[in-house]
């Protein structure tokens, strides 16, 4: 069976070396977007697994920095490789200090980057265990992990939250009732003793940490005289 394409996000200022190395990576068989600017790449990074690794070109300074910060920040997990000016050890030390996990520094051949890649790729899978990842619209859910981002940012939830955002996104577009959801969140038994406005706190709760706006929600909507749903 063939292994999926890597997916790559490329962010290298010159257009010129940009196409090139999309052309180079995209003839290995990678998947690769390039964007000019760390600004792009900050808005390509907002979905945390759309990616399986970032180049960035260590000649944006301050702005390939800040990149390797916005990912190990927000617990990513997505390898970085820096492209870095020159092999001076200076700009060495300061692409693994940003927070790269590897530092090419220029000139260098197409194919030592090309097997960079790959490797980070590779070390990086080899060392995480299978994370079963639940989405609806922004909002990510890494089940093992016990982690939520919404656009790449990562959301605290208490755990009874956590076990009811878990049974929506595991249920997508089904309609529950709040008696359905005490029974299957909380519990036969708690579910006894309970108000069944319990339901509509906990829900209000998320809203507010999850929707864009929740007065209007999108991802927890309320289905008159029957419920709730996602999505």
């Amino acid at each position: 069976m063939s292994q999926p394409p890597i997916r790559l996000l490329l962010v290298h200022p010159d257009s010129s070396t940009g196409s090139q190395l999309q052309q180079a990576f995209c003839a290995e068989g990678f998947v690769v977007h390039v964007c000019a600017d760390a600004a792009q790449a900050a808005e390509g990074l907002a979905d945390p697994f759309a990616w399986d690794l970032l180049v960035v070109d260590g000649s944006l300074g301050e702005g390939a920095a800040g990149l390797c910060r916005q990912v190990r920040r927000a617990l990513l997990p997505l390898p970085v490789l820096m492209l870095a000016a020159s092999g001076a050890e200076a700009d060495r030390i300061g692409g693994l200090e940003a927070g790269a996990d590897d530092v090419l520094p220029f000139p260098f051949g197409l194919a030592e980057c090309l097997a960079r890649c790959r490797a980070l790729v590779r070390r990086h899978q080899l060392g995480l265990e299978p994370t079963t990842v639940l989405r609806c619209g922004p909002v990510a859910m890494l089940v093992e992990e016990h982690r939520v981002c919404r656009d790449g940012s990562e959301v605290t939830l208490s755990p009874r939250e956590f076990r009811l955002l878990r049974f929506f996104l595991e249920h997508p577009r089904r309609i529950w009732s709040r008696e359905q959801l005490l029974a299957r969140v909380w519990g036969e038994s708690e579910a006894i003793e309970l108000d069944p406005k319990t339901v509509d706190v906990h829900i209000r709760w998320l809203r507010l940490k999850l929707e864009q706006d929740p007065a209007c929600p999108v991802l927890l909507t309320t289905v008159r005289g029957q419920g709730y749903r996602c999505g």
